[in-house]
């Protein structure tokens, strides 16, 4: 699936916060799971909200509070994502998509 620049630009910001013996794991599940969240939604490339939510999913649940800074900071409206960020969804109690 292709990737908008400002899907690239903002998985690239989110990524350079993980500490970089973690960075490829955490990109690696960040980029499915958001291929994932623009395929749900029909698209033919990934944007950068489907970043955000991928990254939401990838994250585990008593972490999200912790994000909504980051999203703010990254120019969107965290509203936007309150389903998200308190949904279970992509995430299972073994830390594996379910």
């Amino acid at each position: 699936m292709e990737w908008d620049q400002g899907a690239e630009r903002v998985m690239s910001a989110l990524t350079g916060m993980v500490p970089s013996t973690l960075r490829p794991l955490a990109e690696a599940a960040a980029r499915e799971e958001s291929e994932a969240v623009a395929a749900d939604r029909g698209a033919a490339s990934v944007a950068a909200d489907d970043v955000v939510r991928g990254w939401i999913r990838t994250t585990p649940l008593e972490q999200r509070n912790g994000l909504v800074e980051v999203i703010d900071d990254l120019g969107f409206d965290p509203e936007l994502f309150a389903d998200d960020l308190q949904s279970d969804e992509g995430w299972s109690e073994e830390g594996t998509r379910g």
